[in-house]
């Protein structure tokens, strides 16, 4: 690929930023990217891609750091929407590609039907200069013009979009071993329960999908 080769030669830290600049401007301009995979860039590191399980959204990550401890990615989304074209009495499909605000890296995307409506649970990590990061887990939808957050996580008579725990390893007694922070399934999903100085407890808060929301239910093993 002519955007890969021109920088073949030079350090990836030195030329990821760059990379991720001019591919941002092709893929925005390139109607056929979304069935595109761009396998050199992958294969490089420069980039990873996630799809929705109904291929409807298309997650790139693209790696920005400066090869220090800290993690650094830009994550977008690309996706169809409908657009009416009432002088012709007709419909076209207008292909988006957003900035998505994440953790700087995207880890996992599930889907779920709630309300006969798909709704996407976006996983991702962010590691700051040290051992301390973010793990986040965000519901979105597609809306008639855009990517909208879905309020489906409800607990305590308040619903959001977003779920955060914050991450330390210095308090992982083994990463050969480490819990996962969200199990994601079709009609449940668990986070990590973590005590006030944020050490795993090797439980899960659950949340069960009911006909409108994942509901708090309770702490299981």
């Amino acid at each position: 690929m002519q955007q890969l080769s021109k920088y073949q030669d030079d350090d990836f830290y030195d030329v990821n930023q760059d990379i991720a600049t001019s591919m941002l401007k092709a893929i925005a301009q390139d109607p056929d990217s979304f069935h595109y995979d761009f396998p050199d860039l992958q294969k490089a590191g420069f980039l990873q891609i996630h799809y929705s399980p109904d291929k409807k959204l298309k997650f790139y990550t693209f790696d920005v750091g400066h090869g220090g401890t800290m993690a650094e990615s830009d994550n977008y989304v690309q996706y169809y929407v409908t657009k009416n074209d009432a002088a012709n009495n007709s419909t076209n499909k207008i292909l988006k590609f957003d900035q998505f605000t994440a953790g700087s890296h995207i880890y996992e995307v599930k889907q779920v039907n709630i309300q006969k409506q798909p709704v996407y649970l976006v996983a991702s990590y962010y590691k700051g200069s040290n051992c301390n990061g973010i793990h986040a887990l965000r519901a979105v939808q597609l809306g008639p013009q855009q990517l909208l957050k879905s309020y489906v996580f409800q607990a305590k008579n308040k619903s959001n979009h977003e779920i955060t725990l914050e991450y330390d390893c210095s308090k992982i007694d083994s990463f050969e071993h480490e819990a996962d922070y969200f199990r994601l399934n079709a009609t449940t999903v668990d986070v990590l329960l973590l005590d006030q100085n944020n050490i795993p407890q090797n439980k899960y808060l659950r949340y069960r999908l009911d006909k409108k929301a994942f509901v708090y239910t309770g702490i299981v093993k």
